[in-house]
């Protein structure tokens, strides 16, 4: 039974990785640093599964600017106009939507984190005892969203 929460947690540790890389655009080093896991690891999950794409391909996709997403939509929805049979995948397609509106809705770790390094950096040149200690509850928090997210 251990063997199988062991592995529920790193697919989930995974997925979240995933999210941060590719939806949050942040680094291997920062994800490794974060989630408390080697850059060797997050570089051979970045690599992506047998048969999938790599985490560079699906950040690329999903960078598109909405303006671009809406002309390829009208593109595709004149297509269909006109008889012709559709080239895009429905599924992907609410996906990368689903994905837009939730990045719209919330702030993003990345944010976030910014927002705590900068902070960080401020308080080691006013008050660098104070900067050790909150620096290390900073990381904490950023890891209890994560886990929101998760």
């Amino acid at each position: 039974m251990a063997k199988k929460e062991d592995k529920k947690d790193y697919m989930k540790l995974r997925a979240t990785a995933e999210e941060l890389f590719v939806g949050q655009g942040m680094s291997g080093r920062e994800i490794a640093d974060l989630l408390n896991v080697s850059e060797v690891t997050v570089s051979n999950w970045r690599k992506g599964r047998e048969g999938e794409k790599t985490w560079d391909d699906k950040r690329k996709e999903l960078q598109m600017s909405p303006v671009r997403i809406k002309e390829k939509l009208l593109d595709e929805a004149k297509k269909i106009a006109d008889g012709e049979p559709s080239t895009i995948d429905a599924d992907k397609l609410s996906k990368i939507v689903a994905a837009i509106d939730r990045l719209d809705k919330k702030i993003s770790i990345r944010i976030i984190a910014d927002v705590l390094k900068e902070c960080d950096n401020w308080l080691v040149e006013t008050d660098p005892s104070q900067a050790l200690l909150l620096s290390k509850y900073h990381k904490q928090f950023l890891q209890y969203r994560i886990s929101l997210e998760v």
